[in-house]
């Protein structure tokens, strides 16, 4: 889950999208914790979003890929998201806290995933990122391709959680379509 079928970008191309993303995600006193990008098929946003984690996963940096696609089961809703993600984090070197954290909220309940998205968000993404203090980079891809219903609940969570986390970020690549665009647009 949380597939990746895109290449890094070619080089000195989309230099100045790039630049502006990666100074937003190191820049530790922005309040601005979205970068959306939104543009039509085909135009590369899936390829930023690979050149991103590319590089954040070679500088060692906290980063968590999601890469929704139409072309796979597991990704084309939000059903395996959390798990996946929680998985991701608790994979990233400098995350102990989180390790440590999310086995505590699994060993409590282990019915976790049959909890709504919102509760499994909560307990499997939220509650153990509040143990750390390390800016995390979730880089969520393709939203447009996940199920209208479950992108907008996605969106709905993240914008009501998110402050909970000030170190977290997310980078969300979409097509601009009207339901994303009226949650989005304000951030």
């Amino acid at each position: 889950p949380g597939g990746n079928q895109h290449q890094t970008c070619t080089k000195d191309t989309r230099v100045h999208l790039l630049h502006d993303i990666r100074t937003w995600a190191d820049d530790p006193a922005t309040d601005k914790q979205i970068f959306w990008i939104a543009d039509r098929a085909g135009t590369g946003k899936s390829t930023v979003a690979k050149q991103i984690v590319t590089e954040w996963e070679k500088a060692a940096k906290p980063v968590v890929p999601f890469f929704f696609s139409i072309t796979a089961a597991d990704t084309m809703s939000n059903a395996k998201f959390c798990s996946t993600v929680a998985v991701k984090l608790a994979g990233v070197a400098n995350l102990g806290s989180f390790r440590t954290a999310l086995a505590e909220v699994l060993r409590q309940d282990l019915t976790v995933e049959t909890l709504g998205f919102e509760e499994q968000f909560k307990k499997l993404v939220l509650s153990p990122l509040q143990t750390t203090n390390k800016p995390v980079l979730l880089v969520i891809d393709a939203l447009d391709e996940c199920d209208k219903r479950d992108r907008l609940e996605l969106l709905s969570t993240l914008l009501k959680n998110l402050d909970k986390l000030p170190k977290a970020k997310v980078m969300i690549t979409s097509r601009p379509l009207p339901d994303i665009n009226q949650k989005l647009q304000n951030q």
